[in-house]
Formats: C-alpha cells, sequence, structure tokens
C-alpha cells in the first residue's frame, strides 16, 4: 500500500549539489532505496493470501483471521517510535539494513509457527516482520527525500511509490501460486455441462418453483445433477429446502459429492454432511471435506447448525479425523519456503545496502528544534489532528477491503470461485493502486489536492456501496476498482497534515505513521461485522471511512490555526 515519507520540506538537504537540476545525486542509492520500497509492499500484501490461508488451517472465524492485519499494523503504533529512535542513533544507512535484518528475522520465524502448527507463533513471527518494515519506513522515507534537490524529491517519492505498488500487485500473485494451491479444482466434461439436460436443469434450478426443482434434482442422471449445481445461480440454490437438497444427493458417489460441496449454501451443506454416514464422509477427498467444514465454521450459525455441526465432527471416523489434522498440517507447511525465500532475500538486501557506497547523510537524521515541541503541540493543530483520523480510516479501510477480498470473491453469489483464482483478482486490485499513483500524480499538478481528494474519497464510497447492493459481475467489479481510487488518498493526506507545520513537521508525521494502526483495528472490527452480518454488509464500515476522508478533504484538511515558524538558521 502507499506509504509517503514526510514531505521534502521537512527535512534540509545535504546533498552536494543543492542548486542541481539532476534528478538525484545519488542513482545507485536511489535504486537500491526502491528495491526496498517494492520488497515491503510485497511483504505487506502477502496479508491478503496469510488470513484466508490461515483461517482455513486454523479454522478460525473471520474475527480470529484478523488478528493476522491486527499483528501486522498494530507493530507501526508500537514500534514507530523505538524505530525513529533507532534510525537517529544509527543513521539511515545503518538503520536501512536493521530493518531489513529483523524483518529477515520475522520471515524465517514463519518455519518454526509451521512445524509447531501454532497461530500465536505466526502472529508472533509477523510481529517481528512488521516491526522490520516499520524501520524501514522510518529510515527509507526520509532517506529518499534527501537523495537529490528538494525540487524532486516529491518525483522521487512518487517513483519510490510506484515501485512500493509494484510489490503489492505481484504479491497476491505470488501467494496464490505458492499458498493457495492445495485445494483441487473441480474440472467437468464440456459435454456434460452443455448437453440439453444439464442445461434444462440449470434452467430448471435458476427460474422453476421450489418444490419443482426439487423434483428436478431427484430425477436427474448423477453426472447431470453434478454439472448442474456448478453452473446454478447461487441465489437459486439458497431457496431450496435444505433437507430435500441434502436427499437428492444421497445417491451420489463420494467423487461426485465432492464436486459439488463448495457449490452448496451454508444450509444445505450442513444437511447433506449430516445425511452421510461417517463411512462416506471418509471416502470424500480430504481437501474437499475440509474445505466443507471450514466454510461452515466461518459461517453465521444458529444454535441448532452449530450443535449439528459439532455431531458431524464428532461423528467422524478417528482415520479421518488424524487425515484432517495432517492435511491441515500440510497446509500450514506451505508458507515455510515461500517465507523462507523472502527472508534469504532480505537478509542479501541488508548485506548488498552495507556493502554499497552510500551516503550515510548522517547530518540530517535529527531536526533541530530548541523548542523541544511534543506530540500534543503537533495535535493542537485541527489540520494534523484531522489528518491523522484520516490516514487511520484510510489505511483501515484499504487494508480491510483487502483482506476480504479472496474470501468476498469466492464466494459463490460474488465470484463463484476458488480462493487461489480470487487471489489474481486481489493483484487487480493493488495494481489499480499503481496505475492511479501514475495518473494521479500528473493530476495534482493541476487540481487543488483537497477537491481531488475528496473527490477520489466519495467515488470509492460508491463503489463500496455498490459491491455492498449488487451480486456477480457488477459486486466484483466494483469491488476490485476501489483500489485505482485508494492511490492518491495516503500521500494526498499525509502532505496536507504536515503543512506549514515547520519546526512541528516531524512530530506531525510521527503521529500520520502511528495513524497507520488503522490497518490493525479496523480488519478486526469488519471481521467481527462480517460473522454477525456477512461479508458483504460488513463492508458498511470501508464505506464510512470514505465517508470521513470526503470530509477531510473539504473541510478538516483547511489550515484554521496559524503557521508554525520555521527555525532559524542559527537553530537549524
Amino acid at each position: 500500500m502507499a506509504l509517503a515519507a514526510p514531505s521534502a520540506r521537512s527535512t534540509t538537504s545535504s546533498a552536494p549539489a543543492n542548486g542541481s537540476t539532476r534528478y538525484t545525486d545519488y542513482p545507485m542509492a536511489m535504486s537500491v532505496a526502491t528495491t526496498i520500497f517494492f520488497m515491503w509492499g510485497f511483504l505487506t500484501v502477502l496479508n491478503d493470501i496469510l488470513i484466508p490461508h490461515l483461517k482455513s488451517v486454523f479454522e478460525l472465524n473471520y474475527a480470529r483471521a484478523m488478528l493476522v492485519q491486527f499483528t501486522f499494523f498494530g507493530a507501526y503504533f508500537l514500534m514507530s517510535l523505538p524505530a525513529g529512535r533507532l534510525v537517529a542513533a544509527l543513521g539511515y544507512k545503518k538503520g536501512i539494513v536493521a530493518g531489513l535484518a529483523i524483518a529477515a528475522l520475522g520471515a524465517f520465524g514463519f518455519w518454526p509457527a509451521a512445524a509447531l502448527h501454532s497461530y500465536a507463533a505466526f502472529l508472533a513471527a509477523l510481529f517481528v516482520l512488521a516491526t522490520g518494515i516499520t524501520v524501514l519506513q522510518v529510515a527509507a522515507n526520509a532517506y529518499v527525500a534527501l537523495l537529490g534537490p528538494e525540487r524532486t524529491s516529491s518525483s522521487r517519492l512518487t517513483l519510490a511509490q510506484a515501485m512500493n505498488s509494484l510489490g503489492t500487485t505481484l504479491g497476491p500473485w505470488f501467494g496464490g501460486l505458492l499458498i493457495l494451491s492445495a485445494v483441487t479444482a473441480t474440472t467437468l466434461p464440456a459435454d456434460v455441462r452443455k448437453a440439453p439436460e444439464t442445461v434444462q436443469l440449470v434452467q430448471a434450478l435458476n427460474d422453476g418453483a421450489p418444490a419443482q426443482a426439487v423434483q428436478a434434482l431427484q430425477q436427474a442422471p448423477a453426472d447431470r445433477l453434478v454439472a448442474a449445481l456448478n453452473d446454478a445461480a447461487a441465489t437459486a440454490l439458497d431457496r431450496l429446502p435444505a433437507d430435500a437438497v441434502a436427499n437428492s444427493l444421497k445417491p451420489l458417489s463420494s467423487e461426485q459429492l465432492s464436486n459439488v460441496l463448495d457449490k452448496l449454501p451454508v444450509g444445505s451443506l450442513l444437511a447433506t454432511l449430516s445425511v452421510q454416514s461417517p463411512q462416506q464422509l471418509a471416502a470424500l477427498p480430504v481437501d474437499r471435506l475440509a474445505s466443507a467444514l471450514d466454510k461452515l465454521t466461518a459461517s453465521r450459525l444458529d444454535a441448532s447448525q452449530s450443535e449439528q455441526l459439532a455431531k458431524v465432527r464428532a461423528g467422524l471416523l478417528p482415520e479421518t479425523t488424524q487425515q484432517l489434522q495432517a492435511f491441515r498440517q500440510k497446509q500450514a507447511e506451505l508458507v515455510q519456503v515461500p517465507y523462507l525465500g523472502l527472508g534469504v532475500v532480505l537478509l542479501l538486501l541488508a548485506v548488498g545496502v552495507w556493502l554499497f557506497r552510500l551516503p550515510p547523510l548522517t547530518e540530517t537524521t535529527e531536526q533541530a528544534d530548541p523548542a523541544h515541541h511534543t506530540l500534543m503541540d503537533a495535535l493542537r493543530h485541527s489540520h494534523v489532528f484531522y489528518g491523522v483520523l484520516a490516514i487511520f480510516f484510510y489505511v483501515g479501510a484499504e487494508v480491510s477491503i483487502g483482506s476480504f477480498l479472496v474470501n468476498y470473491l469466492s464466494l459463490p453469489e460474488i465470484g463463484h470461485m476458488s480462493e487461489q483464482d480470487a487471489s489474481h483478482y486481489v493483484s487487480l486490485y493493488w495494481g489499480g493502486a499503481m496505475v492511479g499513483r501514475l495518473a494521479g500524480s500528473a493530476l495534482l499538478v493541476w487540481i487543488n489536492p483537497r477537491k481531488l481528494l475528496a473527490v477520489f474519497a466519495a467515488i470509492a464510497g460508491l463503489l463500496v456501496l455498490t459491491t455492498m447492493l449488487t451480486h456477480g459481475q457488477a459486486a466484483m467489479v466494483s469491488v476490485i476498482a476501489i483500489g485505482l481510487f485508494n492511490s492518491i488518498m495516503f500521500p494526498t493526506i499525509f502532505s496536507l497534515g504536515i503543512e506549514r507545520m515547520g519546526p512541528l513537521t516531524g512530530k506531525a508525521s510521527s503521529l500520520l505513521i502511528m495513524a497507520i494502526v488503522g490497518g490493525a483495528l479496523l480488519p478486526l472490527a469488519q471481521g467481527v461485522l462480517a460473522d454477525h452480518l456477512g461479508i458483504q454488509h460488513a463492508f458498511v464500515l470501508p464505506m464510512l471511512c470514505y465517508g470521513y476522508i470526503v470530509f477531510y478533504g473539504l473541510r478538516g484538511s483547511l489550515i484554521r490555526s496559524p503557521a508554525v515558524p520555521a527555525a532559524t538558521a542559527e537553530n537549524a
């Protein structure tokens, strides 16, 4: 995601060619820095793949699954000030090396976490990884701003953020390929799906009365029934009596039944598993049975349904239970090799940064502030206070949407696809931010940033409302398109939040970075809403967040107090 640097106005460039017209005085250092931006974008967005994966591995509800984002972005709140002190003590170059090394340690921690099959261990490793990225944020952002003339500092930051977005675009594809590939896909012969009997059955399911649809199911040959259930609309299946659907599926073989489990609504799925004997459940492919149980665990079941699910679990044969445990252990281990590889890459980057003759810029690691201002002094300025809330709500909304995308798009009524296929659309969501950032940087030259921020936030809010009120293709396109309009929000809010703050710019910047904790709290809140209202209705939370950002663009960002006098040259 776009995590912008403090404005170049808050630092005094130490570049040797202060009046230089060059883009950067240190091309090699700029290349290394943009690589680092790419890496932390890549690592951050992998959380969107980890959430559905760990949710399945540990059979979590949505609220517990969102502890991934709570842990990751909570590190920003807890560790941003210690990270600032660390960078002040070590300098930018060594601070970047330290951040990369800490992140590598966190990535290596995924190996023992998977071996222990412990969700808490995964969260601990993730916290260490996020701590390293927090150090990188503090060091690398300001470092890029100082690598050349002040005139081109914003352009350098935009380029670095574009590389960050490239990482967030490629990360879901990588994670989907290596992590979300364990569940086998349903493949049905094309001639069976296109057969007239199948087409007629699909039509009966979609358009006929429930009683007629059930009768058609009971009379259909097994192969046609399986194909029709895969092609019928999810809303059509949802209106059928659950017990009648379960009884119509009883004659199916284990292989045939496994091909329809993921297409059934929750009620029909629960009823279907309940009427199967322990031996029949044991004959199902373990990945399909695990996926079905996961779906039921994450669903909003009433008391009688919860009791029914408990009976299904209790009735499983001991060997079936062992197979499920072995499958989940294998699933947990799927993250070991990818994160081990990422840890090695982070270490190599740390060594590379250490060996390169990069300018230390040590004289600019701390701003002179003879008045010894505090964080509260900065927070008393209304545009800073409202800006902190805007960053909190923006990051929370962006992360919440990205965190739910895989599970949301795989819903039968939305995308009707596997989690691995859904991960590809997550790349489009983050890729939209990259495209929007490049276009937005040009638009900001001609359009007032406050107005453009309000327009983008309003469009994002309308897109959220659209995905809440629609199904299928319309819901998919609208939720993915939100990424395009997220693009300019963070850097624009950030720059407006530190505007005309003089020696308080550093304090305002620290507050804005700490506000990234919204990415920890709001996804957790949306997880609670999803458990009670369903995923689609839970999107009301990010819609409200975008509503606040519209307010910030139009009113909250206006400077109502006098500008803070800049430090004099003697005190700088």
